[in-house]
């Protein structure tokens, strides 16, 4: 293919091209919001999802004037749109991994594997990516044009951390046009080892996160049962659930959910309030760890009050609901 044609082929479907990376973006990043509700994807994924089309010089001259003996350089070149999904921890990668291959009609290739590499040479630090080419395995067609089946889009998947190496790197030590040093090459070698560490450290703290978030979530579902039979309205536990909860939940005795439960039979006013804080528009009284905030006025009001972790004027009301004040 000589270089005019090459270039009259991608301005015909350089549009093509671009449509497909966003219809892959969108598609994946869609599936991945079912798989991780309700955390939301705005949280799990640390960069905007933006599949970006290669500019028309540097397609060209990677087709023509790098020396690589494409035996069809248009067809050759997969990356011609890619898109990245970028995570906090390496864990994180496969969860996307597995929503990208888990979409029908796509083939994939992976074009690149850190954890194969670091197999065959364990002791070399290098970077460290998934990197896939996906392709429809038949016409799509999407904001009004057809993806031609077999178009390529290069995925690439990685940490944050992942990602601040390769835009450190991207223009130095891997393209032809920088002479690497030998000292450059260790450095990058030695960040990458850094990178590494740092990411297994990540992966300790959130696992011990997550085995206390596992325990707290389930005083938050458990209370949210209770709420839910009681006050007749589904709790809508928000930032100030985690407050509420850390505050009284350490030393919780074990049958917790039943003294809450007789304190809503015993004083069924107390749900009534509930509902008449939440109509009112009070947030603080539509988490299901209210309940233990009663619970502990009602066993010590001393104990209660000092353990409040919000201002004294929004604990007044729980307190009023019980025959006591702060003034009195």
């Amino acid at each position: 293919m000589s270089q005019e044609a090459f270039a009259e082929r991608w301005e015909a479907e350089r549009a093509m091209y671009r449509t497909w990376g966003d219809h892959l973006s969108r598609t994946v990043v869609a599936a991945l919001g079912e798989r991780i509700a309700p955390v939301p994807t705005g949280y799990f994924l640390k960069a905007a999802v933006e599949p970006r089309v290669k500019d028309d010089a540097k397609l060209v001259e990677k087709a023509f004037y790098r020396g690589k003996p494409y035996a069809n350089p248009y067809d050759d070149i997969t990356d011609k749109v890619g898109t990245r999904f970028v995570v906090l921890l390496g864990s994180d990668i496969e969860t996307v991994v597995d929503v990208l291959q888990a979409v029908p009609d796509w083939t994939f290739s992976l074009d690149r594997d850190y954890e194969a590499e670091q197999k065959k040479n364990p002791v070399a630090f290098d970077y460290a990516a998934k990197h896939f080419v996906v392709r429809p395995a038949k016409d799509v067609e999407s904001d009004g044009l057809v993806i031609t089946a077999g178009t390529p889009c290069e995925v690439q998947i990685k940490t944050i951390l992942q990602h601040a190496y390769s835009e450190l790197t991207h223009d130095t030590i891997y393209k032809p046009q920088i002479d690497a040093t030998p000292t450059m090459r260790r450095n990058a070698a030695k960040s990458m080892a850094l990178l590494e560490a740092t990411n297994d450290y990540f992966e300790k703290v959130a696992a011990d996160v997550k085995q206390i978030l596992a325990s707290m979530r389930d005083v938050t579902r458990k209370l949210g049962d209770i709420y839910q039979d009681s006050v007749g309205t589904a709790a809508k536990p928000s930032l100030l659930e985690g407050l509420l909860l850390a505050a009284y939940e350490p030393g919780l005795a074990a049958d917790y959910n039943e003294r809450v439960s007789r304190l809503l039979a015993d004083k069924p006013y107390i749900a009534e309030a509930i509902r008449s804080r939440i109509a009112l528009g009070n947030p603080v009284f539509a988490q299901p760890s209210i309940l233990l905030a009663y619970l502990a006025a009602v066993t010590s009001l001393e104990e209660a009050v000092e353990r409040w972790p919000l201002t004294l004027r929004e604990l007044e009301p729980l307190l009023n609901d019980l025959g006591e004040s702060l003034a009195g």
